[in-house]
């Protein structure tokens, strides 16, 4: 995604889908996987962008200028129980990465303090999150989370559809 040709006029009309987490610390994957299976199942406006933000932190601050909107896609551990589906809306969010538990995470909450500090939030953000067992080492998704998959995906699409921004789904996806 190149975002340095769209003016600032076409960006604030945008939506940016950020997929957050490290492929290759089990549940933590959730966020970029679930990204993958939303590209994979829905059609999305042209208005809408996607980026598999994988554990960048800090370094996610220039693709997200300019956005009206964000949708962070994440596992967290707020000791739930596992699979519990979330939704955070941009008051909220610093709250939810308040016990970081990946490198990704404490930089999500200095990234939403230095947009606010900078004035350049976006108009929406909301993070849509599903509760983790585990962030070992490994490709798999624990149970629980791969259970909840299409509801994650399901919640980003309401998301979206509650912005105005509807998602078509795929035949046969």
């Amino acid at each position: 995604m190149d975002t340095s040709t769209v003016t600032q006029t076409q960006k604030s009309s945008r939506t940016l889908i950020l997929g957050l987490g490290n492929r290759v610390m089990s549940d933590d994957s959730a966020g970029p996987v679930a990204l993958d299976l939303l590209l994979e199942k829905y059609a999305l406006p042209a208005n809408v962008d996607t980026l598999d933000g994988g554990t960048l932190g800090l370094e996610l601050l220039t693709y997200m200028e300019g956005y009206g909107a964000i949708i962070l896609i994440d596992c967290v551990m707020r000791g739930g129980n596992p699979g519990d589906l979330i939704e955070v809306d941009e008051e909220e969010i610093e709250t939810v990465f308040e016990r970081a538990l990946s490198p990704h995470q404490m930089g999500i909450k200095d990234l939403v303090a230095v947009l606010r500090l900078q004035g350049r939030t976006p108009d929406k953000m909301v993070v849509v999150g599903v509760e983790g067992q585990s962030v070992l080492p490994g490709i798999e998704l624990s149970p629980p989370v791969k259970a909840s998959l299409q509801s994650l995906v399901e919640r980003v699409v309401s998301v979206l559809e509650r912005w105005g921004t509807g998602a078509v789904a795929l035949k046969g996806a």
